[in-house]
């Protein structure tokens, strides 16, 4: 639920376009060449129903004729107010874009409203280096910080007020929110004495800086309610884990809903969306996820995806419970790119055919991930049960964790006392517990937290170890010890804690002083005193942190490890399939409508370059779903088409068959 109270019944659009327009003053001619019979036309051929537009760019300038801020100097019309009109004509909605974090000329021109580091040096995104000289080449993505605890946040509000009195939009778009870049210019250093702000405590000064900035999005709420009370408002960046800040201090919250920014070419891949989407579905928000036309990311004239490409994600997205949203940017002369829509018309119009049966949908299961808020933790696990395709829920928003037969916390140092106390109880009360690594501790990474049955004696001794599974955790897994990465921390089993894995330690770590061969030192003959993975009753313990290494090492043995630990315990999913390790299964519950959805997406991603691509969508025959729901179903269909689907039963445990799919399909799964 949002701070302000408000969250959308119902999203702008399904089939969404973000048309960036971030033009120079270099460049002439804005917008001459504009035509809404050629607006128009393209957004139809998309099948495009609502799009972002800009008002502000990141170098400044806007693109109406503003008495506040400043028309770009070579746009002689109102080009954002032809625009709107274009798409009111044909029913498309409308969302303002308007940027703050990064405003190029506002920069240049008031030094004073700029983010400083803790030197006084300006807060950029790129390379500093790129100052020194006016003709060297400019790293992309390069601007300068601003900062709202200055006179920017007056000049913010007075052109919001002349924005909403000139249009009626159906939603605001705002840009560059992200608030774990820590401000120390003269306005926040002034406000941090005057606050009795202790400037040397890190935390302390992430919650001034938070504060400073959830301040600004409130005004801006305010200000948009009093003009258009039921427009939808969204701070872009909000969303983003990076160091985990914009969710420890719920910096979203004045969104009224999410839209989850993610470039999976370029920005770590396919596997972020399902863990952001379950999240925020859980939470209460309805949510859009938003991808880009770009062969690599924003900005990217003349780079595209290929449109099948374009489709899976769109299919991908439905499918974790979201709305779609394809970031373009409009050429400087006005032209819609003719190239780019035929493309995300492909996409869309596949959506036309299935968003019925996943937008708004809300993830359901009896396994629970605890999220850290640790990216590569949290993604690591998640990428786990992602290939083993392994319906979950994130554990952290349920008030009753009995509802899960199983709850995984992954190996970050993440939880509060209150936390512990109720996964301790819950464990006590016959839920199964599965703790990885650093996940026994409070953040301060010594107090355990988690009754694991074992004794802490340190962190560890050398830079690696190796683990040697015991049965009946080894099925497929090696039977010499095999490397972790990552050193694990050391605990002594009690003696009434059972065993199930031991742990080598390297004859010495690799320095320059002693080393052997190439990379790491091999493992010793004895087994080392602190164990790998023990059980005390209901609460199991994974010493090396899989998850993470998963996700930076990618070793099937640390995957399959986990698994296999999982499926020796009675974890109840709801739903089951078989698929190769690329393919993924989305459930999701829409109560009203009386009917489950899963979902299912096949098209493995390649890395090309510095990109992972979608190409290759090989078809899949026969893949079984197997449920066991707490409703009586009554039918089976498949999306798209509405084939009939035969249920064979065995007792409660209900299957189907999918005969052939590429790419994506889904099973509605109706009861009554």
């Amino acid at each position: 639920m949002s701070a302000t109270g408000q969250v959308v019944d119902q999203l702008v659009g399904n089939r969404q376009v973000h048309l960036d327009f971030h033009t120079s003053e270099h460049l002439f001619d804005i917008g001459n060449k504009f035509s809404k019979e050629q607006f128009q036309s393209t957004l139809k051929l998309a099948h495009v129903d609502a799009v972002n537009l800009f008002a502000k760019c990141h170098h400044s300038w806007s693109y109406y004729p503003t008495v506040v801020g400043r028309m770009h100097p070579n746009l002689s019309f109102d080009l954002l107010g032809a625009q709107i009109e274009a798409c009111r004509e044909i029913g498309i909605k409308v969302q303002i874009y308007y940027t703050f974090g990064w405003s190029a000329n506002d920069a240049d021109a008031h030094p004073d409203w700029c983010a400083r580091a803790r030197d006084g040096s300006f807060l950029i995104n790129g390379s500093r280096e790129a100052e020194s000289n006016g003709t060297d080449p400019l790293p992309n993505f390069y601007w300068k910080f601003l900062c709202p605890n200055t006179g920017y946040h007056e000049h913010i509000l007075e052109q919001l007020e002349e924005i909403c009195l000139r249009y009626s939009p159906d939603g605001f778009w705002f840009d560059i929110y992200q608030a774990q870049r820590h401000c120390f210019c003269e306005a926040c250093q002034l406000a941090m004495r005057e606050q009795r702000v202790n400037s040397d405590d890190h935390l302390a000064v992430e919650v001034f800086n938070a504060n400073n900035m959830k301040r600004h999005c409130v005004a801006i709420r305010e200000l948009l309610r009093k003009h258009h009370p039921t427009a939808q408002v969204f701070f872009n960046g909000t969303t983003s884990i990076e160091t985990g800040v914009n969710f420890r201090q719920r910096m979203y919250e004045n969104n009224t809903v999410q839209d989850l920014e993610d470039l999976p070419t370029v920005w770590g891949g396919y596997d972020k969306l399902p863990l952001q989407s379950k999240y925020f579905l859980q939470s209460g928000y309805k949510i859009s996820a938003m991808s880009g036309k770009f062969h690599t990311a924003w900005g990217e004239f003349g780079g595209f995806k290929h449109p099948e490409a374009l489709r899976y994600e769109a299919a991908s997205m439905v499918a974790w419970g979201a709305a779609c949203n394809f970031g373009d940017q409009l050429h400087p002369s006005g032209i819609m790119d003719q190239a780019t829509y035929e493309n995300i018309g492909v996409a869309y119009s596949y959506v036309e055919k299935i968003e019925e049966y996943g937008i708004g949908g809300v993830p359901v299961s009896r396994l629970g991930l605890w999220r850290s808020f640790s990216e590569a933790h949290d993604e690591g696990l998640a990428k786990i049960l992602l290939e083993a395709q392994m319906n979950f829920e994130v554990a952290n928003l349920t008030e009753d964790l009995n509802n899960y037969c199983v709850i995984i916390v992954p190996g970050a140092a993440c939880l509060l006392d209150e936390d512990a106390d109720r996964l301790n109880a819950y464990a006590r009360n016959g839920g199964y517990l599965v703790v990885l690594g650093a996940g026994v501790f409070a953040p301060d990474q010594k107090t355990v937290l988690i009754d694991i049955g074992a004794d802490y004696l340190g962190d560890a001794k050398f830079d690696c170890d190796y683990l040697v599974v015991r049965e009946p955790y080894n099925s497929g897994i090696a039977a010499s010890p095999f490397l972790n990465y990552k050193a694990s921390r050391r605990f002594l089993a009690h003696p009434q804690t059972a065993v199930l894995s031991t742990l080598r330690e390297p004859y010495f770590s690799r320095t320059h002083e002693q080393y052997c061969s190439h990379q790491n030192t091999p493992y010793s003959t004895e087994e080392a005193e602190h164990s790998g993975i023990i059980r005390k009753g209901n609460v199991i313990y994974i010493a090396p942190e899989l998850d993470w290494m998963y996700l930076k090492h990618g070793s099937r043995l640390h995957r399959d490890l986990l698994v296999n630990i999982l499926l020796e315990l009675p974890i109840n999913t709801m739903v089951t399939t078989a698929m190769p390790s690329a393919g993924r299964m989305a459930f999701l519950h829409q109560e009203q409508k009386h009917r489950y959805i899963a979902h299912f997406l096949y098209a493995p991603p390649m890395q090309r370059g510095e990109c992972e691509i979608i190409e290759d969508m090989p078809p899949l025959y026969d893949v079984p779903l197997r449920f066991e729901l707490p409703q009586s179903v009554t039918s089976a269909k498949l999306v798209p088409g509405g084939a009939s689907l035969p249920i064979s039963w065995e007792g409660s445990l209900g299957s189907v068959t999918i005969p052939k799919f590429s790419c994506h399909c889904a099973v509605v799964l109706q009861y009554v």
